[in-house]
């Protein structure tokens, strides 16, 4: 494909998620890519992989060469207390630059553990944690923005290469919820269901991203640390509050089927 002919998108944050987003996108052919991070460190890096980089903090201007594209992904996690105020700001960015279509990266903490399957409508301000009540802030404004359309993506726990689950819970003690359902996603499956939505321009949606199978905590957690060689935790017959996320909206709507569909299986790879 002629160079004048690809579309142009943005990567706001090529960590753990953005990189291997970035990289497939570029093995497609149809994109030119370009990514950010917040050390100079990281520019060979993202610069060697194909990417244009570039240098950004959310607490300062963009620089513009960054949203002079179609695309914009936005994967920075909520790292900081500032966080939505940051958003807010680059939202007004946005409006004022050739960006058409946002990719915003949310999280299922919007969720109450209310003990059931969660689906799109039942996210919560109330109930909420307080991480899950700035998220549903941050969508709201990409949701009520004209200008441009959003589509978000309310990804479950994330784990993948780097993120091995057998280290999320490792050696802790007496933890409550033995019983709960674990919900999480694979790296491989949000970076394709990202690629999936720019493919088939599904715009302006909001979608749950989990695997279909939800592991016992307990049972999932202890095979997971014995199979990376670290210390297992200990459970109590503590209850504790839980969701079980449906991704069905998802892969009704985009045709997709999971990659990684039942986690305790990964462990067995």
């Amino acid at each position: 494909m002629s160079e004048l002919n690809k579309k142009n998108i943005s990567v706001l944050g090529c960590g753990w998620l953005g990189m291997p987003l970035a990289k497939q996108l570029i093995k497609t052919g149809a994109y030119t890519i370009s990514g950010s991070t917040t050390t100079s460190e990281k520019l060979k890096k993202i610069k060697d992989a194909g990417i244009q980089p570039f240098i950004i903090d959310l607490k300062k201007n963009i620089p513009p060469g960054f949203l002079t594209c179609d695309i914009l992904v936005i994967t920075v996690p909520p790292s900081s207390g500032n966080y939505e105020n940051r958003i807010k700001r680059l939202i007004g960015q946005i409006k004022t630059s050739n960006v058409r279509k946002v990719v915003f990266i949310s999280t299922t903490s919007v969720y109450p553990n209310s003990g059931k399957i969660a689906v799109e409508s039942d996210a919560a301000y109330i109930t909420s944690s307080h991480s899950g009540v700035t998220m549903l802030a941050i969508e709201d404004m990409f949701r009520h923005e004209g200008s441009f359309g959003t589509t978000i993506l309310r990804f479950a726990g994330l784990y993948g290469p780097e993120r091995h689950p057998g280290r999320f819970l490792a050696a802790k003690r007496e933890l409550s919820g033995a019983e709960n359902p674990v919900n999480l996603i694979h790296q491989e499956d949000c970076v394709n269901i990202i690629l999936r939505i720019i493919e088939d321009e599904c715009w302006g949606e909001t979608f749950n991203a989990c695997a279909d199978e939800h592991p016992i905590r307990k049972v999932f957690y202890t095979k997971a640390a014995h199979h990376l060689g670290v210390g297992a935790p200990t459970f109590t017959d503590k209850a504790s509050g839980y969701k079980v996320i449906s991704s069905e909206k998802l892969k009704r709507a985009l045709g997709y089927t999971f990659l990684h569909a039942d986690p305790m299986e990964d462990l067995q790879r």
